[in-house]
């Protein structure tokens, strides 16, 4: 039955509109409201990280463009008359000066100390990051003239002022101050500050990217403050929630909001009330702090699934009503359920879902010796029934499971429910809630009960969802927590141990090799529920490096297929081992950096992979998160799998040091005239800057000490914990060494081997002299593998030192042929197989 602006099930308890208690006003008990870490803030931080990115390249790559622009626009602004350029500019000044003055006396007086605590810092530090941003990225990219057109132009201040700087503070401020802000004031402040930027560009006293960086600057770091101080949350206090209560005719007697350990995270406040009459109610009340949570959920589905069949945006009233909806056709399939009262508004854009309360306690609450088989098989009967009429619940978690005091369990939190759903749906709601209840009783127990609850065809229809991407947010994150604590318990009291490629702890992989067995059905193809797999993310790449790196490459193809007429063979045959030599290397350095034994032979497949990788990405990134998955599905630790692999990348770049202090100093280049000069004044202050902001975020708040004390120490006791085995052991110390030194060694030999087939001479000590000098220029370079940059500064090297030009062009192309292009197909089927074999 409709109700005016609400859905109403239950006239038992409702009354008419405007009932209430008729009486004393109802008792409400709610703790005082705390400061939270909202999404909002979180979405705001990504939105204009994207922007401060797009600024920055557009500044950066395309320079020319980006000044030619704004010396038009300038040109523009300057063609006003003086006198209303002038008065802009006055205006401007006299905006800037007084709307942030004006609005911290404003604080202050009303007491908002909370909020001056935030805005403070949030301008210091969009100020750092300002100045940072317009001295290092944007400064190539302004007009050469700029600075002459403000010769003779007058305002209340110098002409230069609000600079970009003082801009990028402003709409910090504005953005930290903004939770504690009425929405028309929010409106007002970003209106002036916005309208600064633009009366600014138009009187030519800011550059028109300048103006843009610094109001993105604004958001980034305002939006970095709330995140870390936190900040008012935007639910609806409890007075109004009761009060809308009131206002649908509940008769209320007391409310009272629930404990933190009976609340849900992202699924709204959870209140306690009771009507005059006695009876028992749950409360929900949802705000736009859930819809904004739920929309990284949905964000984070249509990026990673192929058929997200998630719903669109809904204000909180709309989803209140939703879920009503859900738990009425659920309760009509036969299913327990919490049993549906009313939806209604709040006042401030909430909105309430009532049910009748109980005492029933979370399933993810009970002590093991009350999960029983019996509780367990009644859930898996209850969700078996929603199942047979296609309702998927889609958050179906243990935390989401009521059991009653005389054990019955009730399905209840229906908010991304849906009627009419795909077995990709269905099949991920029971991979979901097998895989959460596995973690609590173990996977042979959780299938045994699925079984006896969802019968044997049902049950064998979850294999193909059987995989982690079935399951996206807090289940997959508990299901990782639990395969990293089997891991750890499996290395406990081991020094060292042997380690099997793939042989981390996988719960999915259990849950399906059980419900193989208990089924008897065969094995089962998982469902393709990616949208990006590596073969369509390798294939983008591969697309990029073509277009922009490969295809200027092949216009010295001719060159070198000319030089290959006239080489000898038999050297140039003896290059190619180079390449397998140079990847038994790289298995030795990873090999002497884990604190475990690997195979040789899986670690040697796994580097043949990642040089792949590192074909197609610039910085070797491809490779490094290879070989990190590599190392982590072993079965170490993320903290110890990641201090292996920057490790591996520091010893390569001691060991470039190294042997080229070596052949320089053999070469006879130690005091060659070439000085490298750093600009370290114009870098050193704002890193100091930024590195004082966020240690001063981190260190001074107690979000930014927790996430310290629970995310950073732990990692970094691991990597610690990583690096004193690895130097205890005087094999891995060996075994290193002779890796990160043999690298560089074997591809100089492969050099060498190249320049001599192609009729050119050079001592040993000269050339590789030369090829170190040109790695380092390579390795500076941004793009994969020093692709163009490592010919050239062969090239030069070689003809420098003497060599012909046409030897020398020659030997270097062949050389690149033989080492780095012929890795391409090599490393593309060695990672078809590592994958197939589960390595990675």
């Amino acid at each position: 039955m409709a109700r005016p602006h609400g859905m109403l099930l239950s006239s038992d308890i409702v009354g008419g509109p405007g009932g209430g208690t008729g009486g004393a006003p109802p008792l409400v008990e709610a703790p005082p409201p705390h400061d939270v870490r909202r999404a909002a803030d979180l979405l705001r931080l990504l939105v204009s990280l994207t922007a401060l990115a797009l600024t920055v390249l557009v500044a950066v790559a395309t320079s020319d463009f980006a000044r030619r622009v704004q010396q038009g626009l300038l040109s523009a602004a300057t063609a006003l008359p003086p006198d209303l350029r002038d008065t802009l500019l006055g205006t401007v000044q006299a905006v800037a000066m007084a709307a942030p003055l004006a609005a911290l006396v404003v604080l202050l007086v009303r007491r908002r100390f909370d909020a001056v605590s935030r805005v403070l810092p949030a301008a210091a530090l969009g100020a750092a990051v300002g100045w940072t941003l317009t001295r290092l990225a944007l400064a190539e990219s302004r007009p050469g003239l700029w600075p002459e057109v403000l010769v003779g132009r007058g305002g209340l201040v110098h002409a230069g002022w609000p600079s970009a700087v003082y801009l990028a503070a402003l709409a910090s401020a504005v953005v930290a101050a903004g939770p504690w802000l009425a929405r028309r004031w929010r409106a007002a402040l970003w209106a002036l500050t916005v309208g600064c930027a633009v009366l600014g560009v138009l009187a030519a006293s800011l550059v028109p990217l300048d103006a843009l960086g610094a109001l993105v600057v604004g958001g980034v770091a305002g939006s970095a403050v709330l995140l870390v101080a936190g900040g008012p949350s935007d639910r609806p206090p409890a007075q109004a929630v009761a009060d809308a209560l009131v206002a649908c005719g509940i008769p209320l007697a007391a409310l009272r909001e629930l404990p933190a350990d009976r609340q849900l995270p992202g699924e709204g406040l959870l209140y306690g009330a009771e009507t005059t009459e006695g009876a028992r109610l749950t409360v929900r009340a949802l705000a736009a702090e859930d819809r904004n949570r739920d929309l990284f959920h949905r964000l984070a589905r249509r990026v990673l699934l192929r058929h997200p069949a998630d719903p669109g945006e809904q204000t909180p009233l709309g989803a209140a009503e939703h879920e009503l909806l859900m738990l009425v056709f659920a309760a009509r399939t036969g299913a327990r359920v919490a049993d549906p009262v009313i939806a209604y508004p709040v006042a401030g854009g909430g909105a309430v879902v009532v049910t009748v309360g109980t005492d029933a306690r979370p399933l993810s609450a009970l002590p093991a010796e009350q999960l029983t088989d019996t509780v367990l098989g009644q859930m898996w009967a209850a969700v078996a029934r929603i199942q047979e009429h296609r309702l998927a619940h889609r958050a179906l978690r243990p935390e989401h499971i009521l059991v009653d005091p005389d054990g019955g369990p009730r399905l209840t939190v229906f908010a991304r429910a849906q009627l009419n759903a795909t077995p990709e749906t269905l099949g991920a709601d029971l991979a979901e809630l097998l895989a959460t209840t596995a973690v609590r009783v173990g996977p042979a127990r959780a299938t045994a009960c699925a079984l006896a609850g969802l019968g044997p065809e049902r049950l064998t229809s979850a294999l193909p969802y059987l995989q982690p991407l079935a399951l996206i947010g807090p289940a997959r994150r508990e299901v990782a927590r639990y395969d990293q604590a089997r891991a750890r318990q499996a290395t406990a009291g081991t020094r060292r141990r042997t380690l099997r490629p793939g042989g981390r702890p996988n719960l999915m992989h259990d849950l399906a090799a059980e419900v193989r067995t208990a089924c008897g059905a065969p094995a089962a193809t998982p469902a393709p529920l990616a949208r990006f797999t590596w073969k369509s993310v390798l294939g983008l790449a591969g697309a990029f490096l073509v277009l922009h790196l490969v295809l200027p490459q092949l216009a010295n193809a001719p060159a070198a297929l000319h030089a290959l007429r006239d080489a000898d063979w038999w050297w140039l045959l003896a290059v190619v081992p180079v390449t397998f030599v140079s990847q038994g290397f790289s298995t030795c350095l990873q090999l002497g950096t884990i604190p475990g034994r690997l195979p040789f032979r899986a670690t040697y497949q796994v580097q043949f992979a990642s040089s792949f990788l590192n074909r197609i990405t610039p910085g070797n990134v491809g490779g490094m998160a290879l070989n990190l998955r590599y190392l982590q599905k072993t079965g170490i630790e993320t903290g110890a799998a990641t201090a292996s692999v920057g490790l591996q990348s520091l010893a390569g770049a001691v060991s470039n040091v190294l042997v080229a202090t070596v052949f320089f100093a053999a070469a006879g280049q130690r005091h060659g005239g070439v000085r490298l000069e750093l600009p370290v004044g114009k870098y050193a202050l704002p890193a100091v800057a930024l590195v004082l902001a966020a240690g001063g975020l981190l260190g001074l708040t107690p979000p930014g000490r927790r996430f310290l004390r629970e995310k950073v120490w732990p990692f970094l006791r691991a990597a610690g914990t990583t690096l004193t085995g690895i130097a205890a052991d005087p094999a891995k110390l060996a075994l290193g060494i002779v890796g990160m030194l043999g690298l560089p060694l074997v591809q100089i030999v492969g050099l060498a081997l190249s320049l001599h087939a192609l009729g050119g001479d050079l001592p040993f000590a000269q050339l590789g002299a030369a090829y170190m000098a040109a790695r380092v220029l390579a390795n500076a370079a941004p793009v994969p593998g020093g692709l163009g940059a490592l010919e050239a500064g062969l090239i030069a090297g070689l003809t420098a030192l003497g060599v012909a030009a046409g030897p020398a062009t020659s030997a270097v192309l062949v050389y690149r042929l033989l080492t780095f292009w012929l890795n391409v197909p090599l490393g593309a089927v060695a990672l078809g197989f590592v994958q197939r074999r589960g390595y990675v």
